[in-house]
């Protein structure tokens, strides 16, 4: 029996629903992927690894960042002994923060040049374009690198912290990371999504 599609009579007036078919993405064929659509799904895989990468390298500088707390608040030399060292570890943490921050820029790059290559206003996968795509990448890279500079900031200060409320504000402004939002979350949960790397639910 062929599909009908169904109707609504409200008062005088027919009303006549029609389906919608989705393109299916590429990302969803047994095939393997090749060409653009191959691309952007690893410039997408490499964004999320670089910011697991991120992660990572930010638990372990919150755990530093607080015994330089406990070191400021438990003594009564501003500069105590072993402030020093904590400061360094601190620095190795902020320099792998860079690297990886600099690989999200790096692959915001490389999908802008997709993009360029990719002039139809047709949906790469699913429902982006590749240029959507490409502001999805940049908005996250520009976040991580916004971020990058308040961790910058944190090491550059906080071993100068007068008083315990300066060190505790640099501790909080460490873990909250401001510029890493719901919103840019969002948007890489998106970006998975729309290249295949998330099951849409």
């Amino acid at each position: 029996m062929a599909n009908k599609t169904p109707t609504k009579i409200t008062g005088n007036t027919t009303l006549t629903y029609s389906p919608i078919t989705l393109q299916q993405s590429p990302s969803c064929s047994p095939k393997n992927l090749t060409g653009l659509p191959r691309v952007a799904k690893d410039i997408a895989a490499d964004v999320y690894n670089s910011i697991q990468k991120w992660n990572d390298s930010h638990i372990q500088g919150a755990s530093v960042v607080k015994q330089i707390i406990n070191l400021k608040c438990n003594n009564k030399e501003r500069y105590p002994n072993g402030l020093e060292e904590l400061i360094n570890e601190l620095d190795e943490v902020v320099h792998r923060l860079s690297l990886h921050g600099s690989s999200i820029s790096f692959l915001s790059n490389q999908i802008s040049s997709l993009s360029r290559l990719h002039k139809e206003q047709i949906p790469l996968f699913i429902s982006l374009t590749a240029l959507e795509l490409s502001n999805l990448v940049d908005n996250i890279a520009k976040a991580y690198k916004s971020e990058l500079m308040v961790k910058r900031y944190i090491l550059e200060n906080i071993g100068h912290s007068r008083n315990e409320n300066e060190a505790m504000f640099h501790g909080a402004c460490w873990v909250y990371q401001q510029y890493i939002t719901n919103k840019i979350n969002l948007q890489l949960e998106v970006l998975l999504t729309e290249t295949g790397h998330r099951q849409i639910q």
